[in-house]
């Protein structure tokens, strides 16, 4: 498929979720990371940043929020940089994948209590080109994903993400208002309309109780 569009800037991929991401924040990452610049445009997917890294040790949580739900077919997951930049270790070697509102409070305590929709062994990927198919059910009209990242490669203390790929399907369709009036007390002419059409303009159509 073709991902060029007339916004350099931005460009648009049809089939790339990352347009349809509302919101999206870490948990144990470097500094003022980037979050949400990790899901780009597939023609900027080997770029090295924007990227994050994690803080205090090897484990990093990423968690979007989708503007509608969407139907998540393939993930990519990569950390694309020269060797100056960062060490090659640090690639995450797994991802745990949770999705649905009930993953949206979970944190690094909740992690092992909790079953995940899918667990994805990740090999070294620093062209961004290797993706994983994902389960079917659990991916499907999905308006909430959480990503847990336990460790790299190198057993090294920070882990490092520059590109989350999400593959599939979305609607443009997202719930709106409907703004509708009734009229309860119905005026006197269409009262009279009414009784006509009822047939209750007549005389002795209805009886009188004496």
């Amino acid at each position: 498929m073709c991902s060029c569009s007339h916004d350099e800037e931005w460009p648009e991929d049809t089939w790339n979720l990352y347009q349809h991401i509302e919101r999206a924040e870490g948990l144990n990452t470097l500094g003022d990371g980037d979050v949400r610049g990790l899901f780009k445009p597939h023609a900027r997917r080997r770029d090295s940043a924007p990227a994050i890294e994690s803080d205090a040790d090897e484990e990093l949580i990423v968690k979007v929020w989708f503007a509608a739900p969407v139907n998540i077919r393939r993930i990519i997951v990569a950390s694309c940089h020269s060797e100056e930049e960062a060490d090659p270790g640090s690639h995450p070697s797994s991802v745990r994948c949770f999705t649905g509102p009930t993953a949206e409070p979970l944190g690094f305590d909740g992690m092992e209590d909790t079953q995940p929709a899918q667990v994805i062994e990740l090999l070294p990927n620093p062209e961004a080109d290797a993706f994983t198919q994902c389960a079917l059910k659990p991916f499907t009209q999905v308006s909430f994903l959480l990503l847990h990242f336990p460790g790299n490669h190198g057993g090294v203390e920070r882990t490092r993400v520059s590109y989350i790929g999400l593959q599939g399907e979305h609607s443009h369709a997202k719930r709106q208002a409907v703004d509708a009036k009734y009229e309860l007390v119905p005026n006197a002419e269409d009262s009279k309309e009414a009784q006509r059409l009822l047939g209750l303009d007549k005389t002795g159509a209805m009886g009188r109780m004496q």
